[in-house]
């Protein structure tokens, strides 16, 4: 059962949609701590916290039901680097393993094409891993391709809340369906999912772009690891530069890819080329003397062998971002030396 405070505070985002008010002038008046009485005042339509029309009762009880809550932006809870942007959500809302989240001042957000090819993803994999065990935490968007290469990089590596999921639509679905098991590994890792939409709220056109804000918003630098002249990556990139953020781009393998187009802009613009995580890590400081691992190639005999001839052990090894499979009967392969 929701307490009244937790129904005040789905109460403060979902009545936004329902009535016609000035949100820059709601949005003031939770960010300066203001009451919610005080915030109903400024609504066209008001109506009493203990009666509330029918379709937030509704989103009361998908919130329950989908263990989902909401972080107002006057919460001390909410995310501090969020909130220092310039458009950030009236509230947020959240799905993990506990109630009380910490959200990190070290993360990194990690985005790309949709389209990007295996050895990209397998690049972006290793690129999150290291991220993370050096203390970071990834964002992305739970997207085909870079985003979701870069959280189940993110979750193989060992480090408190390993990755955050930016989703473009409400918490009680997972788009695309083919991610459903990765966002309950981020859940079950200690990841967090995170949207600005109501559980309900479908996954919409608009909202990916919306969505770009937060993703830029909750971190502290973005790398881009490949992006095409019209990719969504880049408007990430533009929230993130308005926000002050800094702006990274994994170096390209090919010039004239037409798959970097939008990558190679970015660095004309002045973004900090890279190469893998270290020039990341230190330009924050973040060094760390880390456990050692590496990549290395087997054969399908190989990962038999290694599985136990699971076929069910080697998808899950594959999702984690710890096997990659190359061309032919050939896989790469991440193992750890820990000391």
């Amino acid at each position: 059962m929701r307490t009244d405070g937790e129904r005040e505070r789905i109460l403060a985002l979902t009545c936004m949609a329902l009535c016609r008010t000035d949100k820059h002038e709601v949005m003031r008046v939770v960010s300066q701590g203001g009451t919610f009485s005080e915030l109903f005042e400024q609504l066209e339509k008001p109506f009493e916290v203990n009666s509330p029309p029918p379709e937030i009762e509704a989103i009361l009880e998908r919130c329950h039901r989908h263990e989902v809550d909401v972080i107002p932006l006057s919460s001390a809870s909410y995310p501090s680097l969020l909130k220092s942007t310039s458009a950030p959500p009236l509230a947020i809302f959240m799905r993990a393993r506990v109630r009380e989240v910490r959200f990190p001042c070290n993360s990194i957000a990690v985005v790309g094409a949709r389209s990007a090819c295996i050895e990209t993803c397998h690049t972006t994999s290793r690129l999150a891993y290291d991220l993370v065990s050096a203390g970071c935490s990834v964002v992305s968007g739970l997207a085909l391709g870079v985003d979701g290469a870069a959280h189940r990089g993110a979750i193989a590596a060992e480090g408190a809340c390993p990755t955050i999921a930016v989703m473009a639509n409400g918490l009680d679905t997972v788009y695309p369906r083919s991610h459903e098991f990765l966002a309950r590994s981020i859940v079950d890792r200690g990841g967090v999912l995170v949207s600005e939409y109501p559980p309900g709220t479908q996954p919409l056109k608009h909202h990916f772009l919306e969505r770009n804000r937060i993703v830029a918003g909750l971190a502290r630098g973005i790398v881009v690891v490949q992006a095409g002249e019209r990719s969504g990556s880049l408007v990430t990139a533009n929230y993130a530069g308005d926000f002050g953020r800094d702006v990274f781009v994994l170096e390209r393998s090919e010039d004239h890819d037409e798959r970097y187009r939008g990558s190679m802009r970015l660095c004309e613009e002045g973004a900090i080329p890279i190469r893998d995580a270290a020039r990341v890590l230190a330009e924050y400081g973040l060094c760390k003397e880390q456990h050692g691992s590496e990549w290395v190639t087997i054969n399908r005999k190989e990962l038999t062998a290694i599985c136990d001839g699971s076929t069910e052990r080697a998808l899950t090894l594959e999702l984690e971002g710890t096997l990659v499979r190359l061309s032919g009967d050939l896989f790469s392969i991440r193992r750890t030396a820990r000391g």
